[in-house]
């Protein structure tokens, strides 16, 4: 804590000195001005009214930016769990990826809307600027922009013929070769042709069971070709056709994380476990956990790198990823008319080794109680027999995601010189998908033939599965009139109705769940119960008759396959806008202060047939003051200071039944607040030293919400457990009475790290031959939970890392040699931590935590040729 206010002082120090010492300055040097269009229109990054982070290609080679992690952080405010594709700013974004709740922070590529921000982090040779902006964009970016928008645009086709190649190599084996071709074809016509491979086959988690390694093992392609041209004098297009595949054992989507050996058999004592409840296991990976497991038959290695399974992990496109994007632009007499369109689809599959051991089969030891007919249990005498019990634990989990959309805009925008600007659109959106997830026990042949219910083949123990369509419509309109040579007024406004529809789907398995037989007497899992209709019931909590929203009819379950389906359907809709007012003194300032109102779509827990699937909207009312400054070309600093009213944020709670996996229910925090105040500077002493010095604070805290029950801690006896003791407490989810749950005022909103720094010094020697820049990176960020439960299993510490490269570039800018390194002092951080309960395996109920931790990159080192025509 005190080395952490030394360096919070530290930073104050620094910035009241820079100012000091560039106002002292006559401009040793300017710092070049950077064009966005985070307001769909060309403007000087500090002509800009919102909190903007900008990143070009050439600041990116230039600092080392080359993911979205990277991106994370040098832009305050923003966080991103690298696990498993999440992004948040301000403490608003997504905690789920199921497809039927949307993201908080909207990602645009070329214009057009993606649900993923791993577009974003694709290579400076194809993406020519990143800009994030901070805050909702409700009015020009309004779907799932309450948090903000990020924004990739493309390079585009060149006027002369160009062309780049570059290739590197790191450790791990990590090969990565890519190159652009770019020119005139005709006079009207221009193309660009892209295309990249990335591989590595050495990972940074080693299997100690001999299976294959995993971490950023990658194996990925992309090829994209752009034409851009005029259709006659008023009239000019852009398209960019797209297609990549992947087959990879990495995040998103593979592990994070090692540090577990195998199975001790020694630790299992014989008879540990009781007839009845204690065998209730409709979760796969529990087969694996039979005795003790949890209280001690994994032992961490101390390796967190170390792990140890057998079956087969991916996670891959199963079909490529196709995407388009077009602009077509009509030039009329002081206007544009714009129209931006685009459409994608992709198949993705994850496998994953869901026991996490290299276990295939295990004998769980016989009772000493029943090692003769005369001490068993009568029903067993009758039997003749008494037996260890077989258990095969290989577990395989299968997610996918098959999912394609549409995008359309269409805008008419000013393009006068006057004092009035004003653009005006419509949005059109469409999206289908689907989202199966299902268990698997194969070599365990007894769920092949269930007891009174249809065939099993697959072994499946788990299934759930959504097929689901949505749409948004919106039509928005902004005007910009500068009503005094020193202010100007923005006032903007959109209306947007989302809709969406499908069906969910689930079946579900018990075996040993009877306490009648003993499954170790007969020898194997019989009976296997279909538990699929008791469990997926859908049905509402007893003296509950609020109508469950969203539900459309029964859940039925099908004969034929034991399916369990229900429909879904619901639709909202929203007013969204912003107010502002701008104060410009002089060219080198602006102030601004503005209101706006951010609004996300309502969702579904679909899936899972629970009894209250939907959740409502989002909405926030956001306060933001900000200053823009160029001190003398030497010193730019912009800063900003934000309150937000958040209401209704949409959070996902885990809950453990008695029987089955664990579940989550979508629940709507009523209050939450998030304040903060943000600074980005650039600072340019002398010629060729320039330095980078970014710090956010934020407070983002839930403010009223209360009986809801952490699905790893349910008694809420753990450390930090603010239980629920006042009398007329109202359970959130069903309305009824309740002395259950925890109340929640006062704790953080998820990934939303208090403080964040970011700093970065590079320098440029120049000689005859050429040039060599040598750049040094440190980023800092405060711990963070990944909970809206403050509790010690769901913090992540504070982590640092320092990043450096050194660059050679020839005089006649033709070729470059970078040498890079990432996270140099090789720190073993946490990205985030979670934490989910294990049951049904110990005396008297208690239970133990499964942790699962996403670890940073470890440290990465390697060369990049550069060769440019």
């Amino acid at each position: 804590m005190y080395r952490r206010f030394q360096l919070l002082a530290a930073t104050a120090l620094v910035s009241v000195a820079l100012t000091g010492v560039a106002q002292a300055q006559s401009g040793a040097t300017t710092i070049e001005e950077l064009v966005v269009t985070a307001e769909k229109r060309e403007q000087s990054l500090q002509d800009v009214p919102v909190a903007v982070s900008a990143f070009t290609s050439e600041k990116r080679d230039l600092i080392g930016i080359s993911t979205v992690q990277d991106i994370t952080n040098f832009t305050p405010g923003l966080a991103y769990s690298a696990g498993n594709d999440r992004i948040s700013l301000r403490g608003i974004g997504r905690l789920t990826n199921n497809l039927a709740s949307e993201p908080g922070v909207a990602t645009y590529v070329d214009g057009v809307y993606t649900s993923s921000t791993v577009e974003v982090g694709r290579s400076p040779l194809f993406i020519g600027r990143v800009e994030v902006l901070r805050g909702p964009q409700g009015t020009l970016y309004g779907r799932n922009s309450i948090g903000g928008a990020i924004n990739a645009i493309s390079k585009r086709p060149t006027d002369a013929f160009s062309g780049e190649i570059r290739g590197s190599y790191g450790n791990y084996n990590r090969r990565v070769l890519e190159g652009t071709v770019s020119g005139p074809i005709t006079d009207g016509l221009r193309v660009r042709l892209g295309a990249s491979m990335t591989k590595q086959d050495e990972g940074w988690f080693h299997n100690i069971s001999g299976g294959p390694d995993e971490g950023d093992i990658r194996d990925e392609k992309y090829f994209e070709a752009q034409f851009e041209g005029e259709l006659g004098d008023h009239a000019d297009f852009w398209l960019k056709v797209a297609r990549s595949k992947y087959d990879n054992r990495s995040a998103p989507g593979g592990r994070t994380g090692g540090g577990l050996t195998p199975l001790d058999t020694a630790l299992i004592t014989p008879g540990s476990l009781s007839p009845g409840a204690g065998y209730g296991f409709a979760f796969g990976q529990n087969l694996v956990t039979l005795g003790p497991a949890r209280n001690g038959a994994f032992v961490t290695t101390g390796d967190l790198t170390a792990f140890s399974t057998n079956g087969e992990t991916f996670n891959r496109l199963t079909d490529y990823n196709d995407q388009i994007a077009a602009n077509v632009t009509y030039h009329l007499d002081g206007m544009d008319l714009k129209y931006v369109g685009g459409f994608q689809h992709y198949r993705y599959a994850l496998q994953s080794d869901f026991d996490g051991t290299a276990i295939k089969s295990y004998t769980i030891p016989l009772n000493p109680g029943l090692t003769s007919p005369s001490a068993c249990n009568p029903t067993y005498v009758a039997l003749g027999i008494c037996r260890p019990l077989v258990a095969r634990p290989n577990v395989v989990s299968l997610y996918q995601e098959n999912k394609e959309w549409f995008s359309h805009e269409l805008n008419l925008a000013s393009t006068n010189d006057g004092p009035l600007q004003w653009i005006v659109g419509a949005y059109l959106y469409n999206e289908k998908y689907k989202q199966p997830f299902e268990i698997t026990l194969p070599d365990q042949a007894e769920l092949a033939t269930p007891s009174a219910a249809a065939a099993n083949p697959r072994r499946i123990i788990y299934y759930t599965d959504q097929a689901m369509e949505a749409w948004s419509q919106a039509a928005f309109g902004q005007i910009d009139w500068r009503f005094t040579e020193t202010l100007k007024l923005t006032a903007g406004l959109r209306y947007t109705a989302d809709k969406k529809k499908g069906v969910e789907s689930g079946r579900l398995f018990c075996f040993g769940c009877s306490a009648a037989v003993d499954p170790r007497v007969l020898g194997s899992f019989t009976p296997v119960l279909d538990i699929t209709t008791s469990t997926f019931s859908g049905a509402r909590p007893a003296g509950v008759t609020d109508p469950q929203k969203g539900v459309v009819g029964p859940a039925v379950t099908d004969a034929a396959t034991g399916v369990r389906r229900r429909g879904l359907h619901d639709t909202w809709s929203a007013w969204t806008g912003t107010l502002g007012l701008e104060w410009q003194p002089d060219t080198n300032t602006l102030a601004y202060a503005k209101y706006s109102r951010g609004y996300k779509a309502g969702g579904f827990n679909s899936g899972t047939i629970t009894a209250f699937p939907e959740t409502d909207s989002e909405h926030v009312n956001a306060y933001e003051l900000g200053l823009k400054k160029d001190w003398s070309g030497a010193l730019q600093t912009n800063v900003s200071a934000f309150y937000y009213d958040y209401q209704d944020a949409q959070v996902p709670v885990s809950t453990q039944p008695p029987v089955g996996p664990s579940t989550s229910i979508f629940y709507n925090i009523p209050k939450a607040r998030s304040l903060g105040f943000e600074l980005e500077s650039i600072w340019q002493p002398i010629a060729n030293l320039q330095l980078l010095f970014n710090y956010s604070y934020l407070d983002a805290t839930i403010r009223e919400s209360c009986c809801i029950t952490d699905g790893a801690d349910p008694a809420a006896v753990a450390p930090g457990a603010k239980p629920v003791s006042a009398l007329g407490a109202v359970d959130p989810i069903t309305g009824a009475p309740t002395s259950r749950g925890q109340d929640l005022s006062g704790n953080h909103l998820p990934v939303a790290p208090r403080n964040k720094i970011s700093f970065n010094a590079n320098y440029t020697w120049e000689f005859e031959p050429g040039s060599i820049t040598g750049s040094v990176s440190y980023v800092w960020r405060d711990k963070v939970y990944s909970s809206i439960f403050d509790r010690p299993y769901y913090q992540a510490p504070a982590r640092s890392q320092i990043d450096a490269r050194l660059a050679w570039k020839d005089a006649a800018d033709r070729y470059t040699v970078i040498l890079y390194g990432k996270n140099l002092t090789d720190e073993q951080d946490f990205d985030t931590l979670t934490a989910t309960r294990q049951t049904g395996f110990n005396a008297g109920g208690a239970y133990n935590l499964n942790r699962t931790y996403v670890l940073v990159p470890p440290r990465t080192y390697g060369v990049e040729l550069q060769y440019r025509w």
